[in-house]
């Protein structure tokens, strides 16, 4: 029995959906947070992380732009859907082209003495506010990507007749 076209978008935009959200839970509320226990070194745990984060947050906005196209397929998806989607992109976008070189550039002046440096440094608090700046909008994009999963298949139905 072969799978209609309908099936097959329907099954896509599922799957990418769901992609779309694992690319952003696993990174920021697995994967980072076990580096930083593990690593052993503030610094290299952050440079992975930042690694990580770095092929997430691309594959991320490919999955996003996969999801507009499945929904432009089937005539489209409610504003709201379009409304968060569009948010998480967004978001995910600012973190990467525009949040994350400041905190790289901050890494790179710091060096590998992150561990050592002291709590009050002026590059320290300026690292620590960018980097909570960036954990919001990734938190927000993540409960945006968690909506659009739980709000089920906007679109299209599966009909294999």
């Amino acid at each position: 029995m072969a799978l209609s076209a309908s099936c097959l978008r329907a099954g896509g935009l599922r799957l990418s959906l769901a992609l779309l959200l694992g690319l952003l839970v696993v990174p920021g509320f697995v994967v980072a947070p076990i580096l930083f226990a593990k690593a052993g070194s503030t610094y290299l745990a952050g440079m992975l992380a930042g690694d990580i984060f770095h092929v997430a947050n691309r594959t991320v906005v490919i999955l996003a732009l996969a999801v507009a196209a499945f929904w432009w397929r089937q005539g489209g998806a409610p504003r709201s859907a379009w409304m968060v989607l569009g948010l998480v992109l967004l978001l995910v976008a600012v973190n990467e082209w525009a949040i994350t070189p400041v905190i790289a550039d901050l890494k790179a002046q710091i060096g590998h003495g992150f561990d050592t440096l002291a709590k009050d440094d002026p590059l320290r608090i300026r690292f620590g506010t960018w980097h909570g700046i960036s954990a919001v909008l990734h938190l927000i994009a993540t409960l945006g990507a968690a909506w659009l999963v739980a709000a089920g298949n906007r679109g299209e139905a599966c009909s294999n007749s």
